[in-house]
């Protein structure tokens, strides 16, 4: 199989133009276009899989080139599940500066991850929340961890960007730094995001007691791991207040609607993945786009964006995505 040209990133210039684009116009920097509810997964801490999915849109390249983010992200439910992924991901591609997508994998080949490479994706990100095959009993989708573990370094060996994605929640805490290593030893890198409740109303996945003793020792070790092996994406800002939000609940000042959107399948805006809509993509106005009085999530979607726009460090980061 030949070398895929994901790891060439985009033009930092070009970057940096859409960021001033974005800022000028008071538009989101991250767009997160759900292209679909419908999954093959029944995770246990997720309602999609067995709600009554939306309407899909034939064609989004429409609504991101009203927003014109610096990233784009394709996400579901499953996106992979829809047959005309590659066309969707080549038409966004066109008004973004920086393409990923977020797949569960277990529909995901090296032809189908090429084909996604021609049609323009930068990034590729595969949820993975366990060493081992529990991950395939709390997916539902048994052999899924031997799959994302033959895939990735076969993609990775030939020049794919690869991101594993992990929800740290009490169950996997012991699995968050073998995780790490992992990721390190099959040439990926690593999204950390915290486990938030809202979705399924499922508290038993949240990190308490005596737990959060040990999710703090375990930040200071990811923040040396990210030092020493340079994969983990997270920002020192956001894994220092995971242990934060984790015992308040809290986490406010959250900048959902203005610094980065949801998109749902039929067209709708909506603050983040966790709120209601608000408008149709095309009646969303910026200055009308009041910040949301909620504070009971950490995603990394909402961390990261807040950390680039604290630290120059960070929106350099961003453009040399």
């Amino acid at each position: 199989m030949g070398r895929y040209s994901l790891k060439i990133s985009p033009p930092p210039l070009r970057g940096f133009l859409y960021y001033l684009r974005c800022k000028v116009r008071r538009m989101p920097l991250l767009v997160n276009l759900e292209v679909t509810k419908r999954c093959n997964a029944k995770c246990r801490f997720c309602a999609y899989w067995y709600e009554d999915p939306p309407d899909e849109l034939p064609d989004y390249s429409e609504i991101i080139r009203k927003f014109r983010p610096v990233v784009a992200v394709i996400t579901g439910g499953e996106p992979l599940l829809r047959d005309d992924c590659i066309e969707i991901i080549s038409g966004v591609k066109r008004y973004c500066h920086y393409t990923a997508m977020i797949t569960n994998g277990a529909l995901l080949t090296e032809d189908v991850a090429k084909r996604l490479s021609d049609a323009g994706l930068n990034q590729l990100s595969i949820s993975l929340d366990y060493v081992d095959e529990t991950h395939d009993k709390v997916r539902g989708l048994p052999g899924l961890f031997k799959h994302i573990s033959a895939l990735v370094p076969q993609l990775t060996s030939t020049g794919y960007n690869i991101v594993i994605n992990t929800v740290i929640m009490d169950s996997n805490l012991d699995h968050i730094i073998p995780l790490v290593h992992m990721a390190s030893s099959w040439g990926a890198g690593i999204s950390l995001s915290s486990y938030c409740s809202l979705k399924r109303d499922n508290e038993e996945p949240l990190i308490s007691g005596a737990s959060l003793n040990r999710l703090e020792k375990l930040v200071i070790e990811l923040k040396e791991l990210k030092r020493s092996l340079g994969h983990i994406k997270n920002s020192d800002y956001y894994l220092d207040r995971i242990p934060i939000y984790f015992r308040t609940g809290r986490m406010p000042n959250c900048k959902a609607g203005k610094r980065w959107i949801q998109v749902t399948p039929d067209g709708k805006v909506k603050p983040c993945s966790e709120l209601g809509p608000v408008c149709n993509w095309n009646e969303y106005l910026p200055h009308k786009a009041g910040e949301v009085e909620c504070e009971t999530c950490w995603y990394s979607c909402r961390g990261e964006s807040e950390a680039k726009h604290l630290s120059p460090q960070r929106i350099r980061e961003l453009l040399r995505m």
